[in-house]
């Protein structure tokens, strides 16, 4: 039997156990064994077919499980140690990044069974029910293998689309276009099953909702709001108390640009109705959050998005926008975790690095923020204007006028993709006011959010009376 030690954790891989100094962890086997092939080999990236053929041989399981399994080792670790240990690996998988010493050890008398006596691994729906990871990502659903789409018979359509159902939404919350696609996939067969179940059109709603507001697909986000717009009321007319689908008509109407003010009337009481009918829906809570903050709510907004991320952990929008609402808050050690997470789950979004630099650059912590701004660039090509525009400020404080300039001149040139706000810092930094005010103002009219960061973020602490007296 071997002892894993790396930082203040020891793994026994005999009996499946992650110790803090000698105190086990409360975190299922199948998340102890994922860990356990990451240190094995530490350095290496590990495929994720090759990890999920080792930890669930058992046969059929979904990455989300996978997905999940990483999520909690991140943050159990991060948790207790400085180091951020996991890497992912884009389209390969995963690498275990710390340093780890391995200690052989005498098996005591009488031996210890091996793992697989310890862990026998049953085939089918036990190991569904056991595993700690699809309880934690499917709330316990079963899921199934060897029943083929379109040959499902009797009562297992109900249990085959509360899985379709389940795992669909796992792909929705990753919020990423080939995230969606899959969800869709899984949202249809769900009405090729049973026509009449509303949670295939309540699903297709959500999914058409986000093509149209992350710009997914080939058609014009009109036309998504409109397809969005009729399965959600496909959905109603199976099923008149169906969250989602007045949880989609709320976003909706609260996300149309410059909407009037019975249109926001509307769209919160659809999302209040939505939660009414399903307090546990993380989606309404987190589109009703993000309206509250569009009326420059925040408190309110915060504690919303609260309760979306303590309902749905694996939503990477949610985790996004609570980052961002922490921050508006002043919660910056907040806003790290959260913008942390929110890459743990999705590495390239660049919300959650424009989070994670600006908390950092608000605790006095240029170098980090820095750092993050320039893996902003990276991680999106097309975000480089964006990301330039909120390195000029770190440069000028450096009083590398030059290099903060050269920031400003990118981010100029490419104005339609930088926030306004952000090019008003950037002005502000390099000392030309007036022209920062232009695009403050600016940022009133191109975005709904704008009052809230005016009125809460740190950077703008000097533009607030001249913005509120109108001038």
């Amino acid at each position: 039997m071997s002892l894993y030690e790396f930082g203040p954790f020891q793994l026994d891989d005999a009996r499946l156990l992650l110790l803090d100094r000698g105190t086990p962890l409360p975190i299922g086997p199948k998340v102890v064994e994922t860990l356990l092939a990451l240190i094995e080999h530490p350095g290496e990236v590990f495929p994720k077919g090759d990890l999920l053929a080792r930890i669930w041989p058992e046969g059929y399981v979904d990455e989300a499980n996978l997905a999940q399994n990483i999520y909690v080792l991140r943050k159990t670790l991060r948790a207790r140690w400085e180091v951020e240990a996991i890497e992912t690996i884009p389209r390969r998988g995963y690498r275990f990044a710390g340093s780890v010493v391995r200690r052989e050890l005498a098996r005591p008398e009488p031996a210890t069974p091996s793992r697989r006596h310890v862990l026998p691994r049953w085939r089918g729906f036990a190991v569904a029910a056991t595993s700690f990871a699809l309880i934690a990502v499917f709330g316990g659903t079963k899921l199934a293998s060897g029943i083929a789409p379109g040959h499902i018979i009797g009562a297992n359509v109900t249990a085959q689309n509360e899985r379709l159902y389940t795992i669909g939404r796992y792909y929705w919350n990753q919020r990423t276009k080939d995230g969606i696609a899959k969800s869709v996939e899984y949202f249809s067969r769900i009405v090729a099953n049973d026509p009449n179940d509303a949670r295939g059109y309540a699903g297709l709603a959500l999914a058409n909702a986000i093509m149209a507001d992350y710009g997914y697909g080939n058609a014009p986000a009109k036309a998504a709001i409109a397809r969005a717009r009729s399965y959600a009321h496909k959905a109603l007319s199976i099923d008149p108390n169906d969250g989602d689908a007045y949880a989609v008509l709320g976003m909706i109407a609260s996300g149309t640009m410059k909407a009037t003010p019975a249109q926001i009337a509307r769209a919160l009481a659809d999302l209040r109705r939505a939660i009414a009918l399903d307090p546990s829906s993380g989606s309404a809570h987190e589109w009703y959050g993000i309206a509250l903050l569009q009326q420059g709510h925040v408190t309110d907004a915060y504690t919303e998005l609260e309760r979306a991320a303590q309902l749905d952990p694996l939503s990477v929008a949610t985790t996004a926008w609570l980052g961002t609402t922490a921050y508006l808050e002043r919660h910056y050690r907040d806003a790290i975790a959260y913008a942390q997470e929110t890459l743990d789950l999705s590495p390239q979004r660049p919300d959650a690095y424009e989070t994670l630099g600006l908390a950092y650059e608000a605790l006095g912590d240029d170098v980090r923020a820095k750092a993050t701004f320039q893996r902003m660039e990276a991680a999106c090509v097309k975000c480089a204007p964006q990301a330039a525009a909120l390195l000029a400020p770190i440069f000028a404080r450096e009083n590398r006028m030059a290099e903060a300039r050269g920031e400003l001149a990118i981010a100029q040139r490419n104005a339609k993709e930088v926030a306004p706000q952000d090019l008003a810092a950037a002005f502000e930094a390099v000392g030309d006011r007036e022209t920062a005010m232009t695009w403050l103002r600016r940022s009133r009219l191109d975005n709904d959010y704008a009052a809230a960061y005016i009125a809460h973020d740190p950077r703008f602490a000097g533009f607030r009376k001249i913005v509120k007296s109108g001038a």
